[in-house]
């Protein structure tokens, strides 16, 4: 019963429409982690910087991303990786 009143429709969870991600270009990912944006071309060339999203010839950085590499980022100590 609880199902029908959070998908009253009935339709697949997988076939409802989604959230958009926020995606923020290269000068704006890199404003927010306060480097720059050649450091992250070359993270990306690298392949160990923020996972990202290329559209063409556009990168793009979606928020979530950015946020979770942060996270991943995070040390206790100076030792070690």
């Amino acid at each position: 019963m609880s199902s029908k009143l959070s998908n009253p429709s009935g339709t697949p969870p997988s076939a409802l429409p989604q959230a958009n991600p926020v995606l923020l270009t290269s000068k704006e990912a890199a404003r927010l982690l306060n480097l720059s944006v050649s450091w992250l071309a070359k993270r990306r060339l690298a392949g160990d910087g923020p996972a990202y999203i290329k559209m063409g010839g556009a990168v793009r950085y979606s928020q979530a991303a950015l946020q979770q590499w942060m996270k991943a980022q995070q040390r206790m100590s100076t030792s070690g990786p």
